[in-house]
C-alpha cells in the first residue's frame, strides 16, 4: 500500500495556482498582441517609404514583409 506524504492542498492554493495560470496566459496573449501591432506599425513606416528610400536601404518593396520581419526578430 502508497502512502501520500504530501500534504492535501487547499482551495486557496487551487485558486493562487489558477490566477498565477490565467496571468501567464494573459500575459503570453498580451506579448503577442504587442508584437502584432510593432509588425503593422513596421509594415506601415516601410510602406509609406519612397522607393528611393527603399533602395537606400537596399530593398525592393517586394522585399518589405521579409526585411520587417528580420528587423522585428533583432529586438
Amino acid at each position: 500500500m502508497t502512502v501520500n506524504t504530501r500534504p492535501a492542498e487547499t482551495g486557496s492554493s487551487h485558486a493562487v495556482n489558477g490566477l498565477i495560470s490565467l496571468m501567464a496566459t494573459f500575459g503570453a496573449r498580451a506579448s503577442a498582441a504587442v508584437r502584432t501591432l510593432q509588425m503593422a506599425r513596421m509594415m506601415s513606416t516601410l510602406s509609406s517609404m519612397s522607393d528611393t528610400q527603399l533602395a537606400q536601404i537596399s530593398i525592393s518593396r517586394s522585399d518589405i514583409p521579409k526585411y520587417a520581419e528580420t528587423l522585428m526578430a533583432k529586438e
